[in-house]
């Protein structure tokens, strides 16, 4: 009877131990966060990439995939590095600190942009619909942040 009720404990035993495992692993996981940028105004666009900054910098930033989308009137932050050094900077810095830049290629075609009218940016940066991206990073359980 002893041997019934060791096996049953461990029956039911089992998969609360696999469920807590399971949790365990989710809390240990990468933190993702998507940063979106749509809008021209200057300012937004650097309150934005302090933002991302000061996030980078806390104390979850170095366990934090950050990646920063940008369509639309976004673009401006592209174009306009590369003759405002502060702005670059801002830039360089994420960059230095593995932060993602995703650019839409819709916008690109829309604006008649080229890649390389853009700072620091490459190929491998560009995404063919910079919303539809987002929806896909929010779907694959990214935390969505518009500055």
């Amino acid at each position: 009877m002893k041997k019934l009720f060791t096996m049953l404990a461990l029956i039911i035993a089992a998969p609360l131990a696999l469920q807590a495992n399971t949790a365990m692993a989710e809390t240990e996981k990468t933190k993702q966060v998507v940063y979106h940028f749509n809008k021209s105004d200057m300012n937004t666009i650097k309150a934005g990439l302090r933002n991302a900054t000061n996030h980078v910098n806390s104390p979850s930033g170095p366990e934090t995939e950050i990646e920063i989308v940008v369509h639309g009137g976004g673009i401006k932050m592209m174009t306009e590095a590369r003759k405002d050094p502060q702005l670059a900077a801002a830039i360089d810095n994420l960059k230095a600190n593995n932060v993602e830049f995703k650019v839409c290629a819709n916008t690109l075609r829309g604006k008649g942009l080229e890649v390389s009218d853009l700072y620091y940016t490459d190929e491998d940066d560009i995404v063919p619909s910079g919303v539809a991206y987002l929806a896909d990073q929010q779907q694959a359980g990214w935390a969505y942040i518009h500055p």
